[in-house]
């Protein structure tokens, strides 16, 4: 599998010559609509070859797939299901059972989206939707031999900064699908294209407005839709699970940083979460700015405490060879994970790269 991944590299080695947009720009900067962002600078481990910088990693959701308003999730009696939510501008989401909001229990049944038990005329190719009063565009890869009655895993996949849906896919979804290829299992990859280089507030309102879709028109389950991304990626990644918990069932971030990003007011519901970060990473670094709790160390911090876990007098770290602390004691529903190790910006690491390979570990717990 190695090869396979690492001849896909090529589809983004322009990206060595991005100009450099650091996480940490003005401190005026800090919350506008998109901002600066992390680069797609990188390194790769010595058998890759040149230094190239890719996505890996996915993320998890569950619940109800919304429209572009805000919706309450559904009620119900029994985990088998209820009835749809309702939102006050759009058509109610699918019910998500009688579990209460964010305590589905791991390895719960499916929870078959509308869209379920119908033809459907999607296939594998780019589309085209009205969101915020634009067209935006996003790619859907549809499992081969596809079964409208069958709840597929869905992931939700956000480029990195300058890139576009074509990255994502030409990475086989951050390496996502050969992993899950190799255990038998397929799913339903999204991948938008942001309005510029830069995912923004209205890119919110385009998760809310394609999820709407792919809930009348896809089979998939309600309650595994995962969303992942790489850099600027996975800052998009991070903001969302701020305030749609209720619609991803857990996240991945690579390499995210918890500032340069729009966000919205946070919620803190608990949403299970894992992230990755380079101990020498200086685009998205663990610790940014100490006291104004910026960095991906703060975003394991908030993402432990919203999770009910324990918070340690300090968080383990590795500054060598990948390492992954799981912090204790959290909701048990929302497992909470921190991979570091000594490297730089990028999201491949080690021959094979384990960042793709952790992500699939996280996601398929669910």
């Amino acid at each position: 599998m190695q090869d396979q991944t690492f001849s896909r590299l090529a589809f983004c080695v322009t990206l060595a010559s991005w100009v450099a947009i650091s996480c940490a720009p003005a401190e005026s900067d800090s919350n506008n609509d998109g901002g600066g962002g992390a680069t797609a600078t990188g390194s790769v481990s010595s058998a890759s070859g040149s230094g190239v910088a890719t996505s890996s990693g996915s993320a998890s959701g569950s619940g109800v797939a919304t429209s572009s308003g805000t919706t309450v999730a559904g009620t119900g009696g029994d985990n088998s299901g209820g009835s749809g939510g309702v939102d006050p501008t759009g058509s109610g989401g699918a019910g998500m059972g009688g579990w209460p909001e964010g305590a589905i229990p791991m390895g719960n049944a499916p929870v078959p989206s509308a869209g379920c038990g119908k033809a459907t005329t999607l296939t594998t190719k780019e589309y085209t939707i009205s969101s915020s009063g634009q067209n935006r565009v996003y790619y859907v890869d549809m499992p081969s031999n596809y079964d409208m009655n069958k709840p597929y895993r869905l992931f939700y996949t956000s480029h990195w900064i300058g890139s576009r849906w074509q990255d994502v896919e030409g990475q086989d979804f951050y390496f996502l699908k050969p992993q899950m290829e190799a255990d038998g299992e397929q799913a339903i990859f999204v991948a938008p294209s942001s309005d510029g280089a830069t995912w923004q507030e209205k890119d919110h309102a385009l998760f809310d407005d394609i999820m709407a879709f792919m809930n009348e028109n896809v089979c998939y389950d309600t309650t595994r839709v995962f969303a992942t991304g790489f850099s600027f990626g996975g800052m998009i990644t991070y903001s969302l699970s701020t305030n749609h918990q209720a619609e991803i069932r857990a996240a991945v971030g690579i390499a995210p940083a918890n500032y340069n990003i729009w966000l919205p007011e946070k919620t803190h519901k608990p949403i299970a979460w894992m992230h990755m970060t380079g101990m020498s990473d200086g685009t998205c670094p663990w610790v940014n700015n100490e006291a104004q709790k910026r960095g991906a160390k703060f975003i394991a911090l908030e993402k432990a405490e919203d999770n009910g876990c324990t918070i340690p007098d300090e968080i383990p770290t590795s500054n060598g060879a990948y390492s992954c602390y799981d912090f204790q004691d959290c909701d048990p529903e929302h497992p909470t994970r921190v991979c570091t190790f000594g490297g730089g910006h990028t999201n491949i690491d080690g021959n094979p790269n384990w960042i793709p390979i952790e992500s699939w570990k996280f996601f398929k717990q669910f």
